[in-house]
Order: structure tokens, then C-alpha cells, then sequence
């Protein structure tokens, strides 16, 4: 990874024009995913008015459709939930779950991809919930009749701790998924002295590749290629965000998991060093008011579910237990 980093501008350039070639990311099946561009005002504790994007999936017409509202991890920003197709395979879970006929919109949280950055020291835990919170509430109003009235949060990592925070405050959802991400009490394999150390960098925190890497892959379940693009667009992380994570992963208890009363699923990955599915048994029993709690375990997985190999199998269990669910 040091190498590809040192040769940063020229992978660049190598990753661009795989992509770009005839086939790669609107290859067969992606052209019948219809994309919208949505931008969704929102006012946050600082009484100012900011601009969250998200990205609008779906297949044919909106009406009837149940909608996913997706949350991206640190690092990432909506490009997690809809990563190109690489050597003929594809990555994305929002074209996926759009032919399921979901309505599926995969965000820019505050601070992240092309939604607005506000000073990374004041945007944390609760503004990111607030502001999740807002987009539903706005999605819904907006709608067409018979539309979008089930709504799903489906978080990833950091994006699946927004989503518990958002439903516990907020209730918008008929169900929440999370995936890469344990609510209760677990290890994680990285040095506090690290973590402390990034706080250092600024309001906007940068998380080298050479850590990324195998923190969020399992190298026997993914392609190098995927790892490599991963790191060349990796996004930023705002302090106050990152700062809120390191408290909730040393005092799990402040994490409102209680109030939580909609099905939960979650999904773990075998070979997540950050949200191990050892920890599952723990995790079921984190929801005591929650009618119906799942948690799935993907052999062979990383972190980054939608990076490896084993991701197919993931969404299939996350569209199946959505369908299992009254509406």
C-alpha cells in the first residue's frame, strides 16, 4: 500500500481509465437504475441552514415503493453504497437494492461527498442524527401518494451508530439495519495513542490507506483493485464526528439502544477486526424493546461489506428480511 500511495497520481490515472472503459460503470443492468440528484435543506443546533445531498435510486416508478435511506461510515460519503463495477463485478448496493424494487437513498452526511462542510468541531454524533432525522421527515412530506410511506434506515460502521442515535431520538423508520457495526462493548484492534493522534490533524480528519487497508479488508475476500479505488477516493471525517465515535466505542452503555422499538437487523462480517461477529450474542441482546432482533454473520468478510467478494450474499439477506417485515 506504501508503493500505491508513493504512485498516487499514476494509479490515478490507471483506476480512471479501467473505469472509463466501454462496460465498466454503466454496464449491463445498471442503465435500467434510474438516478436522481436530491439536495435537502437542513438547520442544525448552530441555527444555520445547511445542504445534505443524496442520491436517488430506483427501478421504473417511484409508487409503491419502500425506501431505504443509507448512511455511509468515516471515510466514505454516498459513493460507499454505490461503488463502480470492477473487473465485470459489480459493487453497488443502491442499484441492487433499486431492482428489488426499493427506492434507495444513499446520503452525503453533513461534512462528507458534495454536502456542505460546516466546522468540523460542532458536527458531530447528534447533528449527523439531526440532520438524518430532517432528510426523512423532508423525503416523506415531499413524496407521492403512496410513496415512500415505509421507511428503512440501512447504516454502515459510523453510519449504522447515526442511524441508531436517529431512531432512538426520532423514530422515522419502520426498521433499521446496520451493518459492519456492534452497539455493544467490544475491542478494536488499533492503538488509542493512533486514534488520539488524529485528532491532531484538524477539524477535518484524513485516515491514511496504509491503516485502511487491512482494518477494512479481508485480502482472501476481495480484489486488490477494489482496495486500491477504495483508497484513492476516501473522504474525510469531520473531529467532532470521530471524536464521538472513540467515546461510544469506550462507554457502549451511552448508546440509546433501548429506545429502539422497530424490527433491527444486524449484519456482522468473520473477519471484521472492528465489529467482530464474535461479539453477535452480545449485540441481540442490546434491543430488549425492539419486537424483533436478527444478526447475521457473513463468512470470510471485512469490514467493508460492499468491497468484498462475499457481498451478494449480504444484500440478498438484508432484501429478504425487509420482505419478511409487515408493511
Amino acid at each position: 500500500m506504501r508503493t500505491l500511495r508513493r504512485m498516487g497520481g499514476w494509479v490515478a490515472l490507471v483506476l480512471w481509465a479501467i473505469f472509463a472503459l466501454p462496460g465498466a460503470a454503466g454496464a449491463v443492468g445498471a442503465e435500467d437504475v434510474k438516478v436522481e440528484r436530491r439536495e435537502f435543506p437542513v438547520r442544525l443546533s448552530d441555527g444555520q441552514g445547511y445542504s445534505v445531498v443524496g442520491y436517488l435510486y430506483y427501478q421504473g416508478s417511484l409508487k409503491n415503493r419502500p425506501v431505504q435511506i443509507l448512511s455511509h461510515g468515516i471515510t466514505y460519503n454516498h459513493g460507499y453504497w454505490d461503488l463502480p463495477e470492477i473487473k465485470g463485478q459489480e459493487y453497488s448496493y443502491a442499484r441492487y437494492m433499486a431492482r428489488q424494487k426499493y427506492a434507495v437513498l444513499a446520503l452525503d452526511l453533513p461534512g462528507a461527498g458534495e454536502s456542505e462542510r460546516l466546522n468540523g468541531d460542532v458536527l458531530n454524533l447528534a447533528e449527523s442524527a439531526s440532520a438524518l432525522h430532517q432528510v426523512a421527515q423532508q423525503l416523506r412530506a415531499t413524496a407521492e401518494k403512496d410513496t415512500f410511506e415505509t421507511l428503512y434506515y440501512v447504516g454502515h460502521s459510523n453510519g449504522a451508530l447515526i442511524s441508531t442515535y436517529a431512531q432512538a431520538l426520532y423514530g422515522d423508520a419502520q426498521a433499521v439495519v446496520m451493518t459492519g457495526w456492534l452497539n455493544t462493548a467490544h475491542e478494536v484492534p488499533v492503538k488509542p495513542e493512533l486514534l488520539l493522534g488524529f485528532l491532531q490533524q484538524g477539524p477535518y480528519i484524513r485516515i491514511p490507506g496504509e491503516l485502511r487497508a487491512p482494518l477494512f479488508y479481508n485480502p482472501t475476500n476481495s480484489d486488490p483493485a477494489v482496495i486500491a479505488y477504495d483508497n484513492e477516493v476516501a473522504d474525510t471525517v469531520t473531529r467532532g464526528q470521530f471524536l464521538d465515535l472513540l467515546t461510544v466505542l469506550a462507554v457502549p452503555e451511552l448508546i440509546p439502544t433501548r429506545a429502539i422499538s422497530v424490527p433491527v437487523m444486524v449484519q456482522l462480517g468473520e473477519n471484521d477486526l472492528l465489529a467482530s461477529a464474535a461479539y453477535a450474542r452480545n449485540e441481540a441482546k442490546a434491543y430488549p424493546n425492539s419486537p424483533r432482533v436478527s444478526v447475521d454473520t457473513l463468512v470470510k468478510t471485512g469490514h467493508v461489506f460492499n468491497g468484498h467478494f462475499s457481498r451478494d450474499e449480504g444484500w440478498t439477506r438484508i432484501d429478504a428480511w425487509l420482505r419478511s417485515l409487515p408493511r
